[in-house]
């Protein structure tokens, strides 16, 4: 019916007056009632699709807080007793760093000269 009715080449379109033309049907109004029901019960459907998305949404969220908190208590996984403690590891971690520019400074002087 519309394409019957259009005009144009690149963009077709229907002129205003065409449109007091246009049959247009309208549903009795037990199919309108049917057609209303179906809307409503799929809107519904939507609705709980989106409470439940919310709802897990939280719970990951709740989820990410409580890895981090254990990683960061050192409980993600089982601790071997014969690890180092954390601050040892990272005073070590330091001489080694004040070691490796104290060698690359002696370096820089004998390519200086």
């Amino acid at each position: 019916m519309f394409t019957q009715k259009t005009r144009g080449v690149a963009q077709k379109h229907l002129n205003v007056g065409e449109y007091s033309k246009l049959d247009i049907l309208i549903p009795d109004i037990k199919k309108q009632k049917e057609i209303m029901n179906e809307i409503d019960s799929r809107l519904s459907v939507c609705d709980k699709i989106e409470e439940s998305i919310e709802e897990n949404f939280e719970i990951a969220t709740a989820l990410r807080q409580s890895i981090l908190k254990r990683a960061f208590e050192g409980k993600l996984s089982n601790q071997d007793q014969s690890d180092e403690a954390a601050s040892f590891l990272l005073e070590r971690v330091q001489a080694n760093r004040i070691e490796a520019d104290s060698v690359k400074s002696k370096r820089s002087k004998t390519s200086a000269l």
